[in-house]
């Protein structure tokens, strides 16, 4: 026997995927990688038409270097309501040059150690899904 759900997901329009990245915070970058992609936590700011993410010498500043197509998601959610939302990010990074107003931006590093790197993330594709209360599996 098979039971016909309602989909539970809301597509969030465009605007509200910007609002939601304008709050900067943390997210998870999806970095190409011989095998499968490598993933790792980034904080980041919203400045303009691009994700601006903090970093150091290593995978995601070279991956920015090459001009890497890369993803980057962003969630909330809450598990005793069954409900959050999720936004997806996919574009180019791209290293910053070091300048006062890269410098003045309103991103510090989370992790020790030298993060003095700015890279940006172009807003190519963006996407957002939500589960609004009442609509998720119990």
């Amino acid at each position: 026997m098979t039971e016909e759900h309602e989909n539970p997901l809301l597509v969030l329009p465009r605007q509200e995927c910007l609002r939601l990245l304008r709050a900067g915070g943390v997210g998870c970058i999806g970095l190409p990688s011989s095998g499968a992609p490598l993933l790792r936590p980034v904080n980041f700011t919203l400045q303009g038409d691009a994700l601006v993410i903090r970093t150091g010498e290593g995978r995601i500043l070279d991956a920015a270097r090459r001009l890497d197509l890369v993803s980057l998601e962003i969630q909330d959610v809450d598990r005793l309501e069954h409900t959050g939302w999720s936004v997806l990010v996919s574009g180019k990074l791209a290293e910053l040059p070091s300048d006062a107003l890269t410098a003045a931006l309103p991103l510090r590093a989370w992790a020790s150690g030298r993060k003095d790197r700015l890279v940006a993330l172009t807003l190519d594709e963006v996407s957002g899904l939500r589960i609004p209360p009442g609509r998720g599996n119990r």
